[in-house]
């Protein structure tokens, strides 16, 4: 399919098939995303897998991988202690730090999961590129039945290529945007920044659910550290990628060139290069009423 038919697809009321590829345990937005995933009846939720990450909430890539792992099992189990959705571990370093394709169970699954449907995956990415393009790097033949929705890189008029998920693995970004799949393009700055929140609204949560119950208590935590402020507000970034799945309405997405993430960490444009879906703007609200309205619907 062209980027174009894709498009179309994603504005369709059809139910999609989606893999979650996830670094979960990195910050708290994930755990968010995940559940909308699971619960979203416009999303068939056919695998989740961890992606790697590495910080101050991790010894290293595999580490990050694996917490994100156990924080996957941990959000599935409380929304339902009997899901059936596959789980899969990621690689266990990167592409920018091997110097080429990282093997896992993970890249493995995409492989199956996209050879074996008879419709395009859609494969929402909120963490490092690295699962997804050693999968196409293994297999190019993928390339043909998915499209990457990857939050990743900023606008595309910042000088500023220092988002965490590129940051992860830049050469993985720079294999995706080379390798000819269709991707649609989330930037972090200025565009996916907008879906912030705060405690009020956070606070209805508690006392929905089990999952609603954790949600709040991972985001109170990152409250009080931050010093319980009364204008504190924090960024719920990857809420964005299944909401767009759910409610495109809430994006507009436009048919852009594919630039090119230089060595020298810079945007490069080059008009005759093949096409790509670029978010330019997404709707904090709809986003937000969508995504509690998922949660809740939880609530026994």
């Amino acid at each position: 399919m062209t980027v174009r038919e894709i498009l179309a697809d994603i504005k369709s009321d059809r139910k999609k098939k989606v893999v979650l590829d996830t670094d979960t345990f990195n910050e708290i937005d994930d755990q968010y995303a995940l559940a909308y995933c699971y619960v979203c009846d416009k999303i068939d939720l056919v695998a989740v897998h961890a992606a790697p990450y590495f910080n101050d909430k991790s010894t290293s890539f595999e580490d990050g991988m694996l917490k994100s792992y156990n924080e996957i099992k941990k959000v599935l189990g409380l929304i339902n202690p009997d899901y059936t959705t596959p789980v899969f571990e990621g690689s266990r370093t990167t592409v920018e730090v091997s110097g080429g394709i990282v093997d896992s169970p993970a890249a493995r699954n995409l492989i199956e999961v996209v050879k074996n449907s008879d419709e395009i995956v859609y494969v929402l990415a909120i963490g490092a590129i690295t699962n997804v393009i050693s999968a196409i790097m293994m297999d190019p033949s993928i390339k043909d039945n998915m499209c990457v929705v990857w939050l990743g890189g900023n606008q595309l008029d910042s000088n500023n290529l220092g988002e965490f998920n590129l940051v992860q693995d830049f050469v993985g970004g720079q294999m995706l945007l080379n390798c000819g799949v269709p991707v649609l393009l989330c930037p972090a700055w200025f565009v996916t920044c907008v879906l912030t929140t705060n405690y009020e609204n956070v606070c209805t949560l508690k006392g929905h659910n089990p999952l609603c119950d954790y949600l709040f208590e991972i985001t109170d935590e990152v409250y009080h550290k931050a010093g319980a402020r009364h204008d504190w507000i924090r960024t719920i970034w990857d809420i964005g990628a299944p909401a767009i799945i759910d409610h495109p309405d809430c994006a507009e997405i436009e048919v852009v060139p594919t630039p090119v993430f230089t060595d020298q960490r810079v945007y490069a444009f080059d008009s005759t290069r093949h096409e790509m879906l670029y978010l330019k703007s997404i709707d904090r609200d709809k986003v937000y009423a969508a995504t509690w309205k998922a949660l809740y619907s939880l609530d026994k």
